[in-house]
């Protein structure tokens, strides 16, 4: 039986999956999930926000995860709690996020042609 650091460390490579359709880049390097939480009763919590509090695919966002957890891992329940505190802010993507940027929805750069931040990357 794994321990709880192992599930959630499951959950958050399955979270990986789930993909920001906005963004092209999935949730978890986007840095959209804030905490993961198992209770002794067998809840998995995803906290959480979402790029902008008007976001149109919030609920296939969060939508996705649930079914997603509850489809790997059906002997939990599954809760997702959406926060709006701390904001989202592009500088929460991580290295492999922007990996994926570079590569991706901001096609392809050169070394050299980086922006100097990630926001230049959705505002330059």
């Amino acid at each position: 039986m794994k321990n709880e650091s192992e599930i959630l460390q499951q959950v958050h490579e399955l979270l990986k999956q789930i993909i920001d359709p906005e963004i092209g880049v999935n949730i978890v390097d986007l840095g959209l999930v804030y905490e993961l939480s198992l209770s002794e009763d067998k809840e998995i919590k995803v906290t959480m926000t979402l790029t902008t509090p008007g976001c149109p695919m919030s609920n296939t966002i969060t939508n996705n995860v649930t079914q997603l957890l509850n489809h790997h891992l059906p002997e939990y329940s599954v809760k997702v709690n959406l926060v709006w505190f701390p904001a989202w802010e592009p500088e929460m993507i991580t290295e492999e996020g922007q990996r994926q940027l570079d590569g991706g929805f901001f096609g392809n750069k050169k070394q050299d042609e980086k922006p100097t931040s990630i926001w230049d990357r959705f505002f330059n």
